[in-house]
């Protein structure tokens, strides 16, 4: 069954399933030439010339439209940082400005398939006094389960652009041990939804091996009212072999607006096996504190995480299986498929490398 999409989801993802199947031809036009090459040379010549010339055209066309993208939020962003916090005799400071588009498909054998396509872009204005940014977001998960969110498959097909946000965000802050990051704004809907999140973070170094992140979220939505997240994360790596990473995490959130409590405890495995493959495994276990306290779900997951194109455009394929309590923890096969479309002029941004935090004391 699928969900009813509003004019702005069928447009964006319509948008995005064209560029994911263009760029997936790009990415395989290699082998098909290789296969037109094959034919008599001098009968095919004029044929042979202009295909070439083609596919060297239209891959051009692809990386300018790219930096044309990536300049014009690089240049935006500038503009604005300059005008509200740059001094004359300041030099420029690298600007992290970005946008990442997403586009997901997700089926599973007990439920439905269900397609979702989500925009964040983030202005970075990196001359004013405090690291403030310019945010907008279609697909904010502050509400979202708890599982969703640690798995990332949270969905808000339904939100369309009304459920978006705007506003802005001061990153990073120091206190003492501890960092801190403070969004204000409001959801671009009438009548007007003003949210604030801020979340409190520490890193340390256990042992040689070993580092622990601890992460308290707080947020309010003037609609939804207040929620929080808690999380504890313990990372693994030997300095032998830095591209495998275990992660274990332990987080609860808290909803006022249903009034329960979402427990997830989660297992990772983070392997680098190539440029540009990365395998993520994840085992994991949920809970509901209401209306008694009793598990969700229980689930196995495998990531390919694989570089379709430059250090832009990524293909995620996520094969699952849950035991779900609604489904009496039968077993429930599924697959996810993720294309990410990510523009910043700040090259050479690696989106696969998965490293051990850097602590905050």
């Amino acid at each position: 069954m699928w969900r009813n999409l509003t004019c702005f989801d069928f447009i964006l993802k319509a948008v995005s399933i064209r560029l994911a199947l263009t760029f997936l031809l790009i990415h395989s036009s290699s082998g098909m030439a290789t296969e037109v090459r094959e034919e008599p040379y001098d009968i095919y010549y004029d044929r042979l010339y202009s295909d070439i010339n083609d596919e060297d055209s239209f891959q051009d066309w692809i990386d300018e439209t790219q930096d044309e993208i990536s300049d014009t939020i690089h240049d935006y962003s500038s503009t604005i940082d300059h005008y509200m916090a740059k001094k004359d005799e300041e030099l420029p400071i690298t600007n992290r400005s970005y946008l990442r588009l997403k586009f997901k498909g997700r089926y599973t054998h007990r439920d439905y398939a269900d397609l979702d396509a989500s925009v964040k872009l983030k202005l970075d204005l990196p001359h004013t006094e405090k690291n403030w940014k310019l945010i907008l977001d279609t697909d904010p998960d502050d509400f979202d389960r708890l599982e969703d969110k640690q798995r990332g498959i949270s969905n808000s097909s339904n939100s369309s652009l009304s459920g978006a946000v705007g506003g802005v965000q001061l990153q990073g802050q120091q206190w003492g041990n501890w960092r801190t990051n403070l969004d204000l704004g409001l959801k671009i809907k009438l009548p007007l939804d003003p949210f604030a999140r801020a979340d409190l973070r520490r890193i340390d170094r256990l042992s040689h091996k070993w580092t622990s992140r601890i992460k308290q979220e707080v947020f309010y939505y003037d609609s939804k009212g207040p929620g929080a997240l808690t999380s504890l994360n313990f990372y693994f790596s030997t300095p032998e072999d830095p591209s495998t990473i275990l992660k274990l995490s332990s987080s609860a959130q808290y909803l006022d607006n249903d009034d329960n409590w979402e427990f997830v405890q989660q297992a990772e495995i983070f392997d680098r096996i190539g440029q540009d493959d990365l395998l993520q495994y994840s085992i994991g276990i949920s809970a509901d504190s209401r209306p008694n306290y009793s598990i969700t779900n229980s689930w196995v997951s495998v990531a390919w995480k694989h570089r379709l194109y430059s250090d832009w455009l990524y293909m995620t394929v996520t094969p699952e299986l849950d035991f779900q309590d609604e489904y009496q923890y039968k077993v429930n096969p599924g697959i996810m498929l993720e294309f990410e479309l990510f523009f910043t002029a700040e090259g050479g941004i690696d989106r696969l490398a998965r490293k051990i935090p850097y602590p905050t004391n």
